[in-house]
């Protein structure tokens, strides 16, 4: 009977398993490794993108800006006086002249007043020439006075003089001389009284006749000043402008103060405009702009920034150089191109909608045969409407994609198809 004899495994065996999976694993490892070094890429038709030329030359740094056209001056026109709307002379938007009426009130109440003061000042007028012939009367009864007592003291003191030597010589009673000597003196103080009394008069009348004049002349000038209020019942013009808004209907009751409407001055007009933050270091004082209409370029100048910004806004003031469009009106909006500085050689890219992709950090480059792009890092400096300048990262000629990035994504290599 034969004898089995088994057959001896290789020691090996035991091992063919697990040097499989090694492999299998070493396999995916450097598959792995292969496929996240290798080149990612897209293919699109060219046809879908937009290409531009790398393009070397004088890049002008600009901005576009929008403002509106204000007046050199803002002129509000407002009541003086309070009263009716009688007529509205003037229409809105017309041009009106320096002194010209634009409404008309009616003030009853005023009229009154006037009256009632042009009758008092007759009165006083009146009052004042009575009181001067009254003085005039009183000062020559002074006069008077003097004259007779000078005469009269003239009389007693030749009558006492001569009373005097006859009593001496004894051919008159005393008496009469006493009689004679009282009357003299009675007469000396009766003069002294009528001359004080005259110089009295004459000063009552001056002192009285300068207040007389005086509360005259105050009543004349308010007569004038009343009067001059009717002139405020016409709302005149202060200065040549466009008439804006009226805010006044005919029978309107208006009060002292109340706004009746605004005047334009558009001898000198300015421009404000609003300017994203962003350029807010570059703008200065003094930079020039222009500003196209009507098929004539006219030149502008920066003539003030407003320090404030406003959602995300700055403004600044801008005024014309030399002439100015004739037809302008007040808030007209206008867009006008802000030079922020000298034109410069430099390397340019059209704009493209990249940017807001890739946040202008990198391109899709083609290369010389056409058929493909590849990424490319970029720097990029200033910018205008049109184009960018390009620090580095490309050179003059070459062909960059500036269009539909949002489809290509952030692969490395884009092939035509």
């Amino acid at each position: 009977m034969d004898t089995i004899i088994k057959k001896k495994k290789s020691p090996f065996h035991k091992y063919i398993g697990f040097i499989s999976t090694a492999v299998f694993v070493m396999t995916l490892i450097v598959y792995t490794i292969w496929s996240y070094n290798a080149p990612s890429e897209i293919s699109i038709s060219k046809n879908k993108l937009q290409i531009a030329t790398v393009e070397k030359g004088f890049f002008h740094d600009y901005i576009n800006i929008k403002g509106k056209v204000h007046p050199h001056q803002t002129i509000y026109l407002d009541a003086v006086e309070r009263g009716r709307v009688k007529e509205i002379v003037a229409q809105e938007g017309s041009f009106i002249n320096e002194g010209d009426v634009i409404i008309e009130l009616e003030n009853n109440e005023l009229y009154q007043q006037i009256l009632n003061s042009e009758v008092a000042l007759a009165e006083k007028e009146n009052y004042l020439r009575n009181t001067k012939i009254n003085f005039r009367n009183d000062l020559i009864q002074s006069q008077k006075n003097v004259i007779e007592s000078e005469y009269q003291l003239k009389r007693t003191e030749r009558n006492y003089k001569q009373q005097e030597r006859l009593l001496e010589k004894g051919l008159i009673a005393e008496e009469d001389y006493i009689k004679a000597k009282e009357d003299y003196l009675y007469q000396k103080e009766l003069q002294k009284i009528n001359k004080l009394k005259a110089e009295n008069d004459k000063l009552l009348q001056e002192t009285t006749m300068q207040t007389l004049e005086k509360d005259l002349v105050k009543m004349r000038a308010t007569l004038t000043l009343i009067q001059s209020r009717l002139d405020h019942l016409k709302v005149k013009a202060p200065s040549s402008a466009y008439l804006g808004n009226i805010e006044a209907e005919i029978g309107q009751s208006i009060q002292q103060g109340q706004h009746l409407g605004i005047l334009y001055d558009l001898s000198e007009v300015k421009i404000i405009a609003e300017i994203d933050e962003r350029y807010i270091t570059k703008v200065k004082k003094g930079l020039k702009a222009s500003y196209k209409y009507q098929n004539h370029i006219y030149s502008l100048i920066v003539e003030r920034i407003y320090p404030e910004v406003k959602e995300g806004l700055f403004k600044v003031e801008l005024k014309f150089e030399a002439e100015k469009p004739e037809d302008l009106h007040s808030g007209q909006t206008t867009q006008a191109r802000l030079n922020l500085g000298n034109p410069k050689n430099a390397l340019m890219l059209n704009k493209g909608n990249f940017y807001g992709e890739t946040a202008g950090q990198w391109v899709y480059v083609l290369a010389e045969d056409g058929k493909t792009a590849q990424k490319r890092k970029i720097r990029i400096g200033d910018q205008n409407i049109h184009k960018y300048e390009i620090l580095e990262g490309l050179k003059p000629g070459e062909k960059v994609v500036i269009s539909q990035y949002n489809l290509l994504g952030d692969y490395d290599q884009i092939v035509f198809e």
